[in-house]
């Protein structure tokens, strides 16, 4: 931690001589409450849908100093209020029931007995207690960046590089998706393309100026040992083995160009992530993620990929975490329509699933938007029982209705 903080002393130190801000900006506070509910239609008991509201609500708090010699300081604070699906809160949890001591099952080793691994991609593993959690309350951002003709500084409790100039696949709602969803109300989606391990757990990092389209970032974590309420990086529990993620390293390269006379944008991003693991299971070492994304906006429309392949940080042999997500929205003066699907396998938890999502939202007015649609998630989950190892399907899918307001 000692290397981290004279790492954010240099960052910070040199964009922060001795001058007094030039221009200041009253604190602005941005807060945003969403809520959804499904009418679920549950194929499988041994995977429940969400019950009853669920919510996701925001307070951010930010300033921005402009100081005399024209640098620019932002101050940014945020937490986050969420009920997710109570199986599964922060997208992590358990899915299948594949104890780690039965044959075929997915297991680790250490002096205490066999373990149930947890995919440091996405937090899933394939067995352990089950999780039943309401409202939980998270940090996602405490954070100072430093922006100027050189590039911006950032350190805190805030998203990577990888996060911060990703290119991403459109949504319908605001909370609701087929992939890397903020609330989950099938409770049974396996994809998460989002090349991030490290949550809003503590980092520097660096962006160059966008020069010519082009941008490149660099950030370091030292340990990803925040839960956010997207992504819990420090999931554990009886049972389980995890990662333990150590000197996160995030590296990021964006390409947006505008093509005026076609009224074409385009967005392209490449990502990558490595870290150490200090686990006591042997079967745990390096991680190693890369990323891709692509999205193109033209008059109303908008579509997008993202693909994400991980090694789990899995030595014991190869036991990767491959995802895509994809999207088609077209965004009116009052109404937004689109479909959105993804897929993902996971070989450490023995899991493969997709899901697909078709609806419509409507801006009431510029402070609410209210959204309907129809959503399938299913999933090839392991279990183990008296007839031994298996794999079943299981599928929830329903109708969500989803109301944001915002200030």
């Amino acid at each position: 931690m000692a290397r981290v903080f004279a790492l954010t002393g240099l960052v910070l130190g040199a964009a922060l001589p001795a001058c007094a801000p030039a221009h200041a900006e009253d604190w602005k506070l941005d807060a945003r409450l969403t809520t959804a509910i499904g009418a679920m239609n549950e194929n499988s008991a041994d995977v429940p849908a969400a019950d009853g509201l669920l919510a996701d609500g925001s307070l951010a708090l930010t300033r921005t100093d402009i100081l005399s010699n024209g640098l620019q300081l932002t101050w940014r604070g945020e937490v986050r209020l969420e009920r997710d699906a109570p199986s599964r809160p922060a997208f992590s949890g358990v899915l299948g029931n594949c104890p780690p001591a039965s044959a075929g099952c997915p297991a680790v080793a250490d002096g205490s007995g066999f373990r149930s691994p947890i995919s440091p991609a996405t937090g899933l593993s394939a067995y352990g207690d089950r999780v039943d959690e309401g409202a939980f309350a998270t940090l996602e951002g405490a954070s100072l960046s430093v922006a100027g003709p050189w590039g911006e500084g950032m350190a805190g409790f805030d998203s990577g590089v990888a996060t911060r100039l990703d290119a991403r696949a459109p949504t319908v709602l605001a909370a609701v998706s087929a992939f890397s969803p903020t609330l989950d109300p099938t409770g049974l989606v396996t994809v998460r393309a989002r090349n991030d391990v490290t949550g809003p757990s503590f980092k520097v990092g660096y962006m160059t100026p966008r020069l010519l389209g082009l941008r490149l970032g660099a950030s370091y974590a030292p340990e990803a040992n925040l839960r956010g309420a997207d992504f819990d990086a420090n999931l554990d529990g009886p049972g389980l083995a995890r990662a333990d993620l150590k000197n996160v390293w995030e590296g990021a390269a964006s390409f947006a160009r505008n093509f005026s006379s076609a009224g074409l944008r385009l967005r392209a991003a490449l990502t990558t992530t490595k870290a150490t693991s200090s686990s006591d299971f042997a079967g745990f070492g390096d991680y190693s993620a890369w990323g891709a994304g692509l999205e193109l906006e033209k008059g109303g429309w908008s579509t997008g990929f993202r693909w994400l392949s991980s090694d789990n940080a899995w030595r014991a042999g190869h036991a990767g975490y491959q995802a895509w997500e994809a999207g088609l929205v077209h965004q009116g003066e009052k109404w937004r329509i689109g479909v959105e699907g993804g897929r993902a396998r996971d070989k450490l938890t023995l899991t493969e699933g997709s899901t697909w999502l078709i609806g419509a939202s409507r801006k009431v007015n510029d402070h609410a938007d209210v959204g309907l649609a129809w959503t399938s998630a299913g999933a090839d989950l392991p279990v183990s029982d008296l007839s031994g190892f298996r794999h079943t399907n299981a599928r929830n899918d329903g109708l969500i209705l989803e109301l944001s307001v915002r200030n």
